[in-house]
């Protein structure tokens, strides 16, 4: 990204084949973050109302991106994510459902763990640092010359989960992935020494 400098840390996580890359969500610069520090092809999904805006339309015809009616609930999302999973790809969800107001991690939304259970896909937690204090959501428009990235963690992976009730599985799901990005957050202002967890 041109007016920023970007870091990244925990590439050697993510692996060929399908994969959720689960991030925090702070700001409409997450997604161009992820895309150009993720070492493999990622896949989006937005609003459909953006593809509305002309030059938005344009940037998300060519990032992968895929219009979406629903919210993070709708059978039409859970088959789209589905299906991008089952084709091998990885898709950038952000499990809280919306931009902090705050740079906190709002609590994490146990439906995630639908799209592993059916896909078995890896799920990579993903923390985005630095890009709250460029464009946090009460702000019209970006600051420039920040320091924005992120940190891939180790992979969490289905079969931790599957002995357990529906429901269950579910919540430990969430607690699990919520603990693991709160991991980098704190692995990054600690100094980011080593392997991110």
């Amino acid at each position: 990204m041109l007016f920023y400098r970007v870091k990244v840390y925990g590439q050697e996580h993510i692996s060929p084949g399908a994969a959720v890359i689960a991030a925090n969500h702070v700001s409409f610069l997450d997604p161009p973050v992820i895309g150009i520090t993720c070492p493999q092809e990622v896949h989006f999904l937005a609003r459909q109302s953006l593809f509305r805006i002309p030059l938005l339309r344009w940037f998300m015809r060519h990032t992968n991106t895929h219009p979406l009616k629903g919210d993070g609930g709708d059978t039409a999302v859970f088959k789209t994510v589905c299906k991008l999973l089952q084709e091998g790809h990885k898709v950038v969800l952000f499990p809280e459902g919306k931009r902090s107001y705050d740079n906190t991690l709002a609590p994490i939304k146990p439906g995630i763990s639908l799209f592993v259970a059916k896909t078995h896909a890896a799920v990579i937690p993903t923390y985005v640092f630095g890009t709250f204090a460029a464009w946090p959501r009460a702000r019209a428009l970006p600051k420039i010359w920040k320091t924005i990235g992120c940190v891939f963690g180790s992979p969490i992976l289905w079969e931790q989960f599957e002995h357990l009730e529906k429901k269950e599985a579910q919540e430990v799901f969430a607690k699990t992935l919520t603990e693991a990005i709160l991991r980098l957050k704190t692995w990054y202002e600690q100094g980011a020494y080593g392997t991110p967890p």
